[in-house]
This record gives C-alpha cells, sequence and structure tokens, in this order.
C-alpha cells in the first residue's frame, strides 16, 4: 500500500485505509488515555523506508509527525534500544542503551515542555504491525510518561488487540488496491486488446465486449450484448463452434483446459463473411461457473490468400474453369462413380478452332474475351453436373457422367457445337467461333481417365483433320494417327532448330511453248527417323501449334534468298498461311526478307490460301500495304470453299487467280467443268488478272486448257517439285 493510496482520499462506501488507521489511533488516545498515537506504513514503493500514515494527539504533534518518514534502520535501532513486553516493545530513555535524541533525530527539533506528564518521544510503546504471512508492514507506537510508569495489563491487551486491527486494516487495504489495479488492468488489456473478446454467460450470450469484437462483427455493444454468437456465425459452421459437445467440457468439475481453436465463417450486416480462429477458455471455475471468454483472431485475409492459392493451383485464372490437374481428378471421380453405378462415362476433347488467327490478328486481349466467351458457351450448353474443364490456352474437356447410351452425348456435342458457332462480336471485331469434338467412352472398369482422355484427343484430331467444326467419335484405328502427329509436334522445335525443312519447287509455264516463268515453293520436311514428309503428313500438325509462324517466316526468307540465286526474271510464289494473314506486320516481314535476300519486289508472287480472316474489315487495307511492297498478290484454291467472285470484289488488289485443281481433273469428263474453266478464263482477262491452272497431269488436259484460253499452268505434266539445286539443272528451261 503507497502513501499515495492512502493520501488520495477516494471516496468509497467503506473506509478507506487513511480513515481507518486514523481511527484506530483516535480510538487508542481517547480509550486509553495515551497522549499520542502514531501508526507508520511501509511504503510500497520504497520499502526501505516507512510513512507516518495517522497521528492522533495535538494538533503540533500532527503537523510535526504526519507524513515524515523514516528508514528501516531507524526502527530498527529503537527495537535494539527497546526492551520487549509481550507483543509490544518499551522505550526507556533512562535504561536505554543508546541516547534517545540519537535515535529519535528523524523527529525535527521540538520545544519539550519539563512537566512530567507533558508528551515527550522519548518514551514510547510501539508494536510491529505484520500481516498474516509475517510480512512487516508498519509500526504502532503511543508515548508514555516520562517517568517510564508503564501501562497496566489490560491497556497493553487492547493496545496489542488495535495493533492486530491495524495490520488487518493494511493487509485488507493492499488486497483491495492490488484487486483494483487488476480490475483496471484487466479492463485495459481486455478494451485495448487487438483480439476480438467477449464474455459468454452460462446461458452462452454475451456479457462483455471489447472494440475488436464488435470491429470484428461490424456491430455496435448494443447490437451484441445479450445474443448469442450463434445468431452472427455463418449456418454451415455453427456445428464447429460453442457446440454442446465442446461446452460440455468446459462444464465439467476439475481442472480445465481452453478448447481447441477452431476457424468459422461469421455474418456481418451486409451479409457479407469474415472468417476468425475462436477459441474458448473458461474465466473462473469456483465464482463463475460456465462463464467463458471467447477470443476470436481474424484471419480473413488469409483464408482469402488460401483460397486463392487453391484456385491457382485448381482452377483456370482466364475463364475460372476447372484446369488439367483438377480436371482430371474430376474425371477420375466420375468413372468410379459410374462404375458403381452401371452407367457410362463420356469425355469430350474440344478444340477451338484457330485461334491463334484471333490472338495474331486482333491482340490477345481480344483472344482472351474470345476464350472467355466460348467457355460459357460450353458450360451453358452441358446439364447440372457434367464438369467442363480447361486443359491449355484453345483445349476443353467436357466429362459427362450417368450416360446411359452414347446417343445422349452425340446429341450433347452437337448442342456445344451449335452454341459455339454462334456470332460473336468483341469490340468491333465479329467471328464465327468453331470448335472441334472428340468422343469418347469408358469402356468398363479396366477404363483410366489417362486412357480416356488420350482417346478423346485422338478422335478430336480425326474431326480437325476431316471437318473442322464438327465431332467424331474415338475408334480404336485412330490412336495410331494420334500417337504419330503428337510426336510430329514435339520434333517441330528441333526441325528449326536442326534445318530439317527444306524447300522443293514446282515449275510454272507457259503452256504455249512450255517455258518455265517462275516456280511455287512447297515445304518438306526431311525427318530423321520418317524420311522425306509431304505436307499433308504434318502441315496440319504445324498449323495447329506454336510453331505456325517460325515455320512459315522461315519459308517466305528462305523462299525469297533461294529466289534471288536463281539467274533471270522467274517469279517466285509463296504461300501465306492464315496465321501470317492475320498478323498486322506481315508487310513489315515481307519486306525484311525482300531486303535481306536482295530480290527485286515485282518477282515475288504471296499465294493468299482460303482464309476466313481475309473477311476481316481491315482486310483490303493490309493487301493494299502489301501491294503497295511491289509484291503481286494471288488467290490460291479459287472456286472452292470460300475462295470465290467475292474476293475480286473486295480486293481489287489481287493479280492471279489460281484455279483449283479439282475443275482441271474433270476436263473431258464432266461438261461443267469445261464451262467453269472458260468462264474463268473470261472472268480474269476482263479484270485484267493472270489465270494459272493448277494440277495439270497429262498432254489432253494441257491441250483442253490451251483450247480454253488458259495461258499458264502448273502439274506433274511440267515438273515435280525438287529441291534448289535440281531446279538449276541443263534440262529445265532456266539458267543458274
Amino acid at each position: 500500500m503507497s502513501v499515495a493510496d492512502v493520501s488520495a482520499g477516494v471516496t468509497r462506501p467503506s473506509l478507506d485505509l487513511a480513515e481507518t488507521l486514523q481511527l484506530v489511533a483516535d480510538t487508542i488516545v481517547e480509550s486509553l488515555g495515551f497522549e499520542v498515537a502514531v501508526i507508520n506504513l511501509v511504503d510500497e514503493q520504497d520499502a526501505t523506508s516507512l510513512v507516518v500514515a495517522a497521528v492522533s494527539g495535538p494538533d503540533e504533534v500532527r503537523e510535526l509527525l504526519l507524513g515524515r518518514r523514516q528508514g528501516n534502520d531507524g526502527w530498527a535501532k529503537l527495537i535494539a534500544a527497546s526492551e520487549p513486553w509481550g507483543k509490544l516493545r518499551f522505550l526507556d530513555h533512562a535504561t536505554a542503551p543508546s541516547d534517545p535524541s540519537d535515535i529519535l533525530t528523524w523527529i525535527p527539533d521540538m520545544p519539550v515542555s519539563d512537566e512530567p506528564d507533558a508528551w515527550h518521544p522519548e518514551d514510547a510503546l510501539f508494536a510491529p504491525l505484520q500481516s498474516a504471512d509475517g510480512r512487516h508492514l508498519g509500526m504502532l507506537s503511543v508515548d508514555v510518561p516520562r517517568d517510564g510508569r508503564r501501562p497496566g495489563p489490560a491497556t497493553r491487551h487492547a493496545l496489542e488487540a488495535f495493533a492486530v486491527t491495524a495490520a488487518l486494516a493494511i493487509e485488507h487495504a493492499t488486497l483491495a488496491t492490488e484487486s483494483r489495479r487488476g480490475v483496471q488492468r484487466f479492463t485495459a488489456v481486455f478494451e485495448s486488446s487487438p483480439v476480438a473478446i467477449a464474455i459468454l454467460s452460462a446461458d452462452r450470450t454475451i456479457e462483455r465486449v471489447n472494440d475488436a469484437y464488435c470491429r470484428f462483427l461490424r456491430r455496435d455493444r448494443s447490437e451484441l450484448l445479450g445474443h448469442s454468437p450463434m445468431e452472427f456465425t455463418h449456418p454451415d459452421d455453427r456445428s464447429l463452434s460453442e457446440s454442446s459437445s465442446t461446452l460440455a467440457r468446459t462444464a465439467l468439475p476439475g481442472p480445465r483446459e481452453p478448447t481447441d481453436a477452431v476457424e468459422k465463417r461469421y455474418l456481418l450486416p451486409d451479409g457479407s463473411v469474415v472468417w476468425g480462429r475462436l477459441q474458448l477458455a473458461p474465466l473462473n471455475q469456483v465464482h463463475d461457473p460456465g462463464v467463458l471468454v471467447a477470443q476470436v483472431v481474424d484471419v480473413t485475409e488469409r483464408k482469402r490468400s488460401e483460397d486463392r492459392l487453391v484456385r491457382q493451383a485448381h482452377y483456370d485464372a482466364l475463364t475460372s474453369l476447372p484446369n488439367r490437374g483438377e480436371s482430371m481428378v474430376r474425371l477420375r471421380r466420375a468413372l468410379a462413380d459410374d462404375i458403381d453405378a452401371g452407367s457410362m462415362t463420356a469425355v469430350f476433347f474440344c478444340d477451338l478452332d484457330r485461334l491463334k488467327l484471333v490472338n495474331d490478328g486482333h491482340g490477345h486481349a481480344v483472344g482472351d474475351a474470345y476464350i472467355r466467351e466460348v467457355s460459357k458457351r460450353i458450360s451453358a450448353s452441358v446439364r447440372d453436373g457434367d464438369g467442363v474443364g480447361r486443359l491449355s490456352g484453345d483445349e476443353f474437356v467436357v466429362v459427362l457422367s450417368g450416360i446411359g447410351t452414347p446417343t445422349e452425348a452425340i446429341g450433347m456435342a452437337g448442342r456445344i457445337i451449335d452454341s459455339v458457332r454462334q456470332p460473336l462480336r468483341i469490340g468491333a471485331a465479329s467471328f464465327t467461333p468453331s470448335l472441334s469434338i472428340g468422343i469418347a467412352y469408358s469402356a468398363g472398369p479396366g477404363t483410366t481417365a489417362d486412357e480416356l482422355l488420350a482417346q478423346a484427343d485422338a478422335a478430336m484430331y480425326r474431326a480437325k483433320n476431316e471437318e473442322r467444326g464438327a465431332w467424331q467419335v474415338y475408334d480404336p484405328s485412330m490412336s495410331g494417327s494420334a500417337v504419330a502427329k503428337l510426336e510430329l509436334r514435339h520434333d517441330v522445335e528441333a526441325a528449326l532448330r536442326e534445318e530439317q525443312f527444306v524447300l522443293h519447287y514446282q515449275p510454272i509455264v507457259r503452256l504455249a511453248d512450255r517455258s518455265v516463268t517462275g516456280y511455287e515453293a512447297l515445304l518438306r520436311w526431311q525427318h530423321p527417323t520418317r524420311g522425306l514428309l509431304l505436307p499433308g503428313q504434318f502441315l496440319d500438325v504445324i498449323l495447329d501449334s506454336e510453331y505456325e509462324a517460325p515455320v512459315t517466316d522461315w519459308v517466305l526468307r528462305q523462299a525469297t534468298w533461294d529466289a534471288a540465286r536463281l539467274d533471270g526474271q522467274h517469279r517466285m510464289s509463296v504461300n501465306i498461311s492464315s496465321l501470317q494473314v492475320g498478323r498486322r506486320d506481315l508487310p513489315q516481314v515481307v519486306q525484311e526478307a525482300l531486303s535481306r535476300a536482295g530480290l527485286e519486289p515485282a518477282r515475288l508472287v504471296l499465294e493468299l490460301t482460303e482464309d476466313r480472316l481475309l473477311s476481316r474489315p481491315d482486310g483490303p487495307a493490309l493487301l493494299a500495304r502489301l501491294r503497295d511492297l511491289g509484291v503481286s498478290l494471288a488467290i490460291d484454291d479459287f472456286g472452292t470453299g470460300y475462295a470465290g467472285l467475292g474476293y475480286l470484289q473486295r480486293f481489287p488488289t489481287l493479280d492471279v487467280i489460281k484455279l483449283d485443281r479439282s475443275f482441271v481433273s474433270g476436263l473431258g469428263r464432266e461438261p461443267v467443268s469445261e464451262h467453269i474453266v472458260r468462264s474463268v478464263v473470261e472472268l480474269a482477262l476482263g479484270c485484267g488478272l493472270q489465270l494459272v491452272t493448277e494440277g495439270v497431269e497429262t498432254e489432253q488436259q494441257a491441250a483442253d486448257l490451251l483450247t480454253l484460253g488458259v495461258r499458264y499452268a502448273q502439274g506433274y505434266l511440267f515438273g515435280r517439285p525438287v529441291p534448289v539445286e535440281e531446279v538449276c539443272q541443263p534440262d529445265v528451261s532456266v539458267s543458274c
């Protein structure tokens, strides 16, 4: 107990320590007849000294002594100079071994009366004040007459009793002060704690909460007090905390530990959710049975981070669909469930046709929007419970479980294709997406998820080869070609690096005299194990891979380089792929190839194949930029598919028409072929275009074409594609 506490004089329902000690001193003086009574109290802040806490006696004595401080060594001298008298100590200045004036130097000088009965500080009775456990609390002292007369036994016993009373008062006040401090400290910690804390009564309602708890739940105290935390807990998580089994453990007698922490969701007033880590602990098992302290740590950000990591690990960031790993997990689960149910699982391997045209022609932002829209269309086309996932950039997987017959899956594939095929507009660009689907069915308990997906992949390749934007059902004959294509896809990078690609050149001749006017560059692959591969064996693999641009750019550079090495004015025709046409930097690529080779632009003919992107809004402008370089532009495979009269109207920059080989093969057998050729000749002449017919293999075909007015032709009759070294042979009508 400190002097500050004694002197504070805080008003309380019961007497404070200063008042109690003063009452004891006054009672001693009044009831026992002593002139002066003094009570010293050990200073809690400085245990080496005592402070006069209460004085009863003349006013001048009170003013002199009250609040004075004396060290413990002074009291030690007093005890050494005094003699025991029961539980008291008696100091007689006449018999003391030391000069009482030296002993009492802590008392300032004051006039001492010579009257025998006057108060004198040299003679005193005093009693050490001790706590129940023997701690030194202070000293009680009273004066005695200077003649050394001692009080009687009754007075002595009464004084001993007052000493006990004073000690009890001091100890009680000390405990009360410590209790108040404990409450104050608890309140300070409770209110300032960053951890949300609530005290729950025995009936599990909130008795008290701190500011952090209110902030955590975004509610005022008035909204929380008297309510159960269950009211603010997410319905799905109410079994995780404050359950009867959890609380039953805290109600058992004997030592109790805090409950295991659980993480649960809490509802905010706006309906949103926060995560908290809750731990319950009993408050006091003796005085407050059943009362609990609930501590909640906000773990919302950690949970959100964990959710983000889970989504990154299992879901595609662009479409929010399950990724390859998660899709395979779901496929395995579907197979297991269908085996138990005796039903069938169908897998669709879906591939977007010509996605690279979108990315390179319009940018990846448009390409991403394109993929997102297609993923939505696929997801909207399947049944509830069917799985849709994204395997890679342009590949999706659909898992249909519980299929009764293959017809169900085929119908679903058709609906997906039709849904995806609907016109799509992104910004200023318009598209008609196309999706090829391979279908595979589970064949029994032995079918694995990897096998089923590989089968669907093989069927998808068949669909793309035979008719893009369609579906194919897997049959065992597809596996060999699918594996071969997959192996070739892996070999493309090495082919570029090791210069396995080569160009062969087929002559274009003037029919009248069979003189060579130019060449068409045709790609070949000198595979290290499969030998020389023709475009039909590998071109689709390249066009559907990330290597399309590197390979086609190489073709352009190599063809212009070889053309520059040939003497004369023969023109070189180079096929431009769909991907190249879609690239805005195509004119720059062509210019760089011409400059590097040193080839005159007039000697280069760019053949544009049948391509959806030729209908793009900026198509005419792009071709005009190419024409401005001085090169010629040809439309290949004229008369088939998209290639037709519409091209001639939309693209006046065209210079050459290459009539498809199918019309040449029909000459002499199909009258309509002759009429078409005659009409195209007239059209070309009228538009000022050069006409080249492809696929001439017989002398009769050559004669018929010459009769119909065709001036230029190309085909096996005039020469097969050969390496550039063979072009420079004497039997070829060109000098090198």
